[in-house]
């Protein structure tokens, strides 16, 4: 006999509903055999069954064992489907969608981070809080993941998670909170490994290879360090003009998309996918007015080199607010660095002359002894402290060239 069915017999003295609680549990999962529950479910009266799983939920709502929340994410689903087919009142059958939502909330919450499998589970939630829910958990945790890998799981969830709620029609901002968790991303994977910051020589191929208007053959990329995020020039360096800029770039794995819609110009779409590994990039322009143009190409310079190796000894901010003396792109001069507000970097570069000055902002790395910094989106600076020298590069989104950057370490 059935764990129900023995819970049935005993109403003489307790009500069936108090019965459910106080079964005993025979194994262990809540639901020991979901087939013989929905057998028995059938024979109890709807109030019965909407409260078996209200009750199911309430013990279990804070449960972090990854096998009682897919055994009550498997049950919950054969009661949304029981029920319906019983055409029970609305409370009951939310009572099973919510026991369902509520287990893979907390699946999505517990399990390693997978994208596709966390975007299977955002699927299956039903209601909309518990969606938004789940894209502001990851965005909590965003601040304590290290992992490149983890990071690049994470985005794909949360650009299926933005795909999904357009489709679905959810509130605008349940798809927009999707796309700050993607934006926030893309932030913190050119932290960790900005391998595809730097300068690219690409070479357009196709039909639109002879269109002077889509000419170019370099592409810069970088970390803006600010709100703008990734920024992606298009350069024709024969001419010496910018073709096309990007400003909010997104990085998924190892593509960088962009997308310009303004309301005067022509609007345009982005697409490079590089393999991090050789530095070969391929890729394609579309606009409303030239259609589809492809390239390819090769890295030429990345800041990752510059992220390469670690210090040979501890590196603080108490190292880089100062003063250090040396030289950037060939003019010598003084590189003042100033903290105003908590993990944010002021500098100023100054020739020795007086005639060139550059204000930079952006980000200390104390564990890679890094410092990058960027000139409003124009020039990107990043040096690395490496045997009592900081030695990177610079480049410029305007030009795109690159060249050496080396300065002694702060007078303390």
């Amino acid at each position: 006999m059935s764990i129900l069915a023995k819970m049935t017999l005993g109403i003489c003295l307790i009500s069936p509903i108090a019965s459910f609680a106080m079964a005993p549990n025979l194994c262990d999962v809540p639901v020991c055999s979901i087939q013989d529950t929905m057998r028995d479910l059938r024979m109890m009266t709807p109030d019965q069954r909407g409260m078996y799983a209200l009750n199911l939920k309430n013990t279990h709502k804070d449960s972090t064992d990854i096998q009682v929340l897919e055994n009550l994410y498997r049950a919950g689903l054969e009661m949304k489907t029981l029920f319906t087919e019983l055409n029970d009142e609305a409370w009951i059958q939310r009572a099973a969608s919510d026991l369902v939502n509520t287990a893979v909330f907390s699946l999505g919450k517990l399990n390693p981070i997978n994208g596709e499998q966390l975007a299977f589970y955002y699927t299956e939630l039903n209601n909309a809080t518990f969606r938004y829910n789940l894209i502001s958990h990851w965005h909590t945790k965003l601040t304590s993941l290290e992992s490149v890998s983890d990071l690049e799981e994470l985005i794909i969830f949360a650009d299926a998670a933005r795909t999904y709620s357009m489709k679905i029609n959810d509130e605008e901002w349940i798809s927009r909170a999707a796309t700050t968790l993607i934006s926030e991303i893309s932030v913190k994977l050119t932290q960790l490994d900005p391998a595809h910051e730097g300068l690219y020589n690409v070479e357009i191929h196709g039909a639109n290879k002879g269109i002077e208007a889509l000419g170019f053959d370099r592409i810069t990329i970088l970390d803006s360090s600010s709100s703008k995020n990734l920024v992606i020039s298009l350069i024709n360096t024969r001419l010496k003009v910018i073709v096309h800029t990007f400003s909010q770039a997104e990085i998924l794995g190892n593509t960088i998309t962009g997308l310009s819609l303004p309301s005067g110009e022509m609007s345009t779409k982005f697409r490079l996918n590089l393999n991090r590994q050789t530095g070969e990039v391929e890729g394609m322009l579309e606009s409303t007015k030239h259609g589809v143009t492809e390239f390819s190409g090769t890295q030429m310079v990345s800041t990752r080199s510059v992220f390469a190796g670690a210090p040979s000894q501890e590196v603080t901010v108490k190292d880089i607010l100062g003063t250090m003396t040396g030289e950037l792109g060939g003019v010598k001069g003084r590189m003042t660095i100033k903290s105003f507000k908590e993990n944010i970097y002021s500098a100023t570069f100054t020739s020795l002359n007086g005639s060139i000055l550059i204000n930079f902002q952006g980000k200390f790395f104390a564990k890679k002894g890094v410092l990058s910094f960027t000139s409003a989106d124009k020039i990107k600076l990043t040096m690395s402290l490496r045997d009592n020298q900081w030695n990177g590069l610079s480049f410029s989104t305007t030009t795109g060239t690159h060249s050496k950057a080396t300065f002694s370490p702060i007078n303390k």
